[in-house]
């Protein structure tokens, strides 16, 4: 809102005293990712433009969704991190397959029940969203990175490898915010222009320039950081710290961040308005 590490073949066996089942995918550059988130979590896109009403007909129902993730939060006066992850349903439908994952393979060591499990989560919360006609594009993501995972885990019996493709994920995010700010292109000034019009304009603006490209920085340090902690774990075959570290440096990690940029966004926004 990536080539990962991490073995496939026969484990030693040093590491199949940490391994079995590992953790979902992150969410990008934003959380869904949940980023994500994310692994970034998503944030929307947009203010909706409300559509006309026939007299005599009731108003359509208003989205839910409308106001979360970093574009809602941007738009607003006073920062939620509820909404900046997604809301309730945003950090259920992120964290529980890790966190189910993590406990059953602690439970039963075994790589096949908790991926199945896993994956299995996801594909409720991917049906759930089809039934009340919600969009199910962020599920998607969700099971696309839980099901390479578990198929991953399950094939070579290490647990790590469920962690694998969150893991590339953060490597490709991490060299694209990078390449953006050499570019002078700042990823996050690029994302902040499309979901919130009134800095359309950023890029010919000093000030907005700079402000995006710390905004990008920490961003970057968190991406870093993710690689730091999680493949030393991944290497090492630490199965449920790796996911304990995944769950603590996803929703959680993003808030922060977010708040972050929202504060320079809006202290940004001020100026403008004094000018």
């Amino acid at each position: 809102m990536s080539s990962a590490p991490g073995g496939a073949g026969s484990p030693s066996p040093s590491r199949d005293q940490h391994r079995g089942s590992g953790g979902a995918a992150d969410e990008p550059v934003a959380p869904s990712t949940e980023a994500s988130a994310a692994e970034v979590p998503a944030g929307t896109a947009g203010a909706e433009t409300p559509a006309a009403v026939t007299p005599g007909t009731e108003a359509p129902p208003a989205d839910p969704a409308a106001g979360r993730g970093l574009g809602g939060v941007l738009r607003q006066e006073e920062f939620s991190v509820a909404d900046a992850i997604g809301g309730p349903r945003g950090i259920i439908e992120s964290a529980l397959p890790t966190l189910l994952f993590i406990v059953l393979f602690v439970a039963t060591g075994s790589v096949t029940v908790a991926s199945v499990t896993a994956v299995a989560v996801v594909a409720v919360f991917l049906l759930v969203r089809i039934v009340q006609r919600q969009s199910p594009s962020t599920v998607i993501g969700g099971l696309l990175g839980v099901g390479l995972g578990a198929v991953l885990a399950i094939r070579s019996g290490d647990g790590t490898d469920f962690y694998a493709p969150g893991i590339a994920i953060n490597a490709v995010t991490l060299l694209i915010l990078l390449i953006s700010l050499i570019a002078r292109r700042p990823l996050i000034g690029l994302v902040i222009g499309v979901l919130d019009t009134r800095v359309q304009d950023w890029a010919e603006d000093r000030d907005a320039r700079a402000v995006y490209t710390r905004a990008t920085l920490l961003f970057l340090v968190l991406y870093a950081a993710k690689l730091a902690v999680q493949v030393p774990l991944l290497l090492t075959g630490h199965v449920a710290v790796l996911g304990v570290a995944k769950l603590a440096m996803g929703l959680p990690a993003f808030a922060v961040i977010a708040y972050l940029v929202w504060l320079m966004h809006r202290a940004l926004l001020a100026r403008r308005d004094r000018g």
